[in-house]
This record gives C-alpha cells, sequence and structure tokens, in this order.
C-alpha cells in the first residue's frame, strides 16, 4: 500500500435535516461541503425568492484565525477556508466584506452589541450557541478526533481506554471537544489549554496521554506522507457527529441568514464549495 494515511471525521451530508449517521470508516472518509439540504434553519423561514432581500452594504466578519486550515493567519494575513469563503461572498452578494479579527471568547458578545455582522470561525452547531444566533445550513461535517503519540497508539487506540484515572486528557478551553471530554471522560483527568499549540505541545512532551480537538486540527499537526509528523499520530475513529456553520443575530434570520443559506446551496450544488475545502483540507485515500 503506497498510502495507508487515513482521514476521518469529515463526511458528506445525505438525506433529510439532522436525521443522518455519521458516514466513517477505517477504509476511507470523503470531505464534503454540505448545503441546505442538510440545514438546520427551519424550513418556514425561506421565502419563495432571495431577490427581494438587498445585500447588505458591508459584511463585518468576525473570525478567531486560531483554527488552521478553517482559519489562520499567514504572512500576516488571514487565510484558511473561512477567509476564502468570506472572499466568494463579497464577490457574488456583492458586499464589501471585513475580516474582523476577533478572540473566540469575544465573537458571541461581538455579534450581539453589533460590533460584527456574522461569525465565520470554524464554528460547530450547537443546542445553547442556537438559542441565541441564528445558523445558517451548515457547510461542513466534522467530527472530535485525538492526538497521541506514536509510541503510545496501541495502548489509546481504543477511544474508551482514554477514560482510566491513570489518564490525562488536554482539551482547548471552551471547545465541543472539551464540552465532551468533561461529559464523557469523567474519570480521566482532563487538562484545558488556551490554545492548539499549547495542548500539541503537552502531548510532545508527555504532560497529557492525549489532546482532543476537532478532525482538521489533527490532520494538521500529523500531516501526510511524505512530511508526516515523526512524534504523532490521530486516531482516526470520530467520537462526535457534528456540523460547522455561520451565526447571524436572530433578527437577521430572514435576511441575511436566508442569503446565507442560499449561497451555501448555490456553491454546494455547483462544486464551489467543494473546491474551497479540497484546497485546504486535502484528503489522502487508501490505495487499494
Amino acid at each position: 500500500m503506497s498510502n495507508r494515511f487515513v482521514r476521518a471525521g469529515l463526511a458528506p451530508l445525505r438525506g433529510g435535516r439532522r436525521s443522518l449517521a455519521m458516514v466513517a470508516t477505517v477504509a476511507m472518509v470523503a470531505v464534503c461541503a454540505v448545503g441546505s439540504a442538510g440545514g438546520v434553519a427551519a424550513a418556514e423561514e425561506q421565502p419563495a425568492t432571495t431577490t427581494a432581500i438587498k445585500p447588505p452594504a458591508e459584511l463585518r466578519v468576525g473570525i478567531s484565525p486560531n483554527y488552521p486550515p478553517i482559519a489562520f493567519e499567514e504572512d500576516g494575513r488571514i487565510v484558511g477556508v473561512e477567509a476564502d469563503l468570506a472572499e466568494k461572498l463579497g464577490k457574488e452578494l456583492p458586499t464589501k466584506v471585513t475580516l474582523v479579527k476577533t478572540d473566540w471568547d469575544e465573537l458571541w458578545p461581538s455579534l450581539r452589541e453589533g460590533k460584527i455582522d456574522v461569525v465565520m470561525s470554524g464554528v460547530s452547531i450547537t443546542e445553547r450557541r442556537g438559542e441565541k444566533v441564528r445558523f445558517t445550513d451548515p457547510y461542513l461535517r466534522v467530527g472530535q478526533m485525538v492526538l497521541v503519540r506514536k509510541k503510545d497508539m496501541s495502548e489509546l487506540n481504543d477511544p474508551a481506554a482514554m477514560n482510566s484515572a491513570k489518564r490525562k486528557i488536554g482539551v482547548e478551553k471552551n471547545t465541543t471537544g472539551e464540552a465532551y471530554a468533561r461529559r464523557h471522560l469523567d474519570t480521566a483527568t482532563i487538562v484545558s489549554f488556551d490554545s492548539v499549540d499549547a495542548g500539541v505541545a503537552a502531548v510532545r512532551s508527555g504532560a497529557v496521554d492525549a489532546f482532543l480537538h476537532d478532525a482538521p486540527t489533527v490532520w494538521r499537526v500529523v500531516g501526510r506522507p511524505p512530511k508526516e509528523d515523526p512524534e504523532l499520530i490521530g486516531i482516526y475513529k470520530p467520537l462526535t457527529d457534528e456540523y460547522l456553520a455561520w451565526a447571524v443575530r436572530k433578527d437577521e434570520a430572514m435576511t441575511l441568514g436566508v442569503l446565507l443559506d442560499a449561497k451555501i446551496d448555490e456553491w454546494t450544488k455547483n462544486g464551489e464549495l467543494q473546491a474551497v475545502i479540497d484546497r485546504w483540507i486535502p484528503v489522502t485515500k487508501v490505495s487499494k
């Protein structure tokens, strides 16, 4: 087998809204954009046409660029999946798009206070967040994964092995990974870090046994042939079934929210959304 590196945690969305199981196997996992067919906005919110909705003169995009390859900084610029999609919105709505660099914890207050118009920052849809914002249809399906040292792979290959009193599990503060760990790994010691880099460094040093985060994070760290990380590896068994989407204020549900849904649906159907995702999250398939 020439390519044995397998990616998991992202899968195509098929069928009705919110009624789908995670499609992820050890043999092959697809990375796919998802549109309104798998959306979470209520169908009754959708008007017959979006032509009557005037795009805003400016779209202030709140983004926390610390989540490669979804959103991060490179050579002084914010780049990644979200940055590319924001640029496409600017050209096609059309509108002036301004990326507003915002700390993760400040995204929601900034949206609520009107400092930004939309959050595009690798945000997972959760019920709690949905009580305060209107999520667009999801554009990407992801799952939480585990990063471990290669020498510990045999011991931690079964995710259940993490939930042990002798294990220390690293997470990033205020993420769905931390929520999962505190809910399901109640026997292990959970260690919270301020950033992904700090958590990864803790795995390398042996300060924690594993680091739990979104699939794109694990892929970025591990790399792929011929530039694989010499020490770390991901356990490609998704622990959760999550969706990434954008968020607007609830009072923008019938205007900006509908416009964004329409773009996600359009890009899904014409393949442009998949092209952006493929640029930043290339898939390595198993050779038969």
